[in-house]
């Protein structure tokens, strides 16, 4: 089995998706291109469980994850735990500083 998946491209594409939220994280076309993207590509990280080598950096894999905290960010409030707006907004700043020193 041969996956070909240009990390390169998905690195940019997930850079500007979660640029783009946290310019303004209630902007709700961004929350659908997340939920796109997240159908899309959610799967492989999958694989990154079942293979013996990666099949998409550990970096990559976290920032495909985090994408399902992009499309809920508004959905809960303050005092929930694992979502609330200030929790999403600074795991998507972590995501994107570690996108952004990758060297792919």
């Amino acid at each position: 089995m041969t996956l070909n998946i240009d990390e390169s491209r998905m690195k940019r594409e997930l850079i500007i998706i979660y640029k783009n939220f946290l310019k303004n994280p209630e902007d709700s076309s961004i929350h659908q291109l997340a939920i796109v993207y997240d159908r899309h590509y959610g799967g492989i990280s999958s694989y990154n469980d079942i293979m013996s080598k990666l099949v998409i950096s550990k970096e990559l894999e976290q920032a495909i994850n985090g994408l399902s905290a992009i499309y809920q960010y508004g959905l809960h409030n303050s005092e929930h735990e694992a979502f609330s707006n200030e929790k999403i907004i600074k795991i998507a700043k972590e995501i994107l500083q570690k996108l952004k020193s990758l060297k792919k």
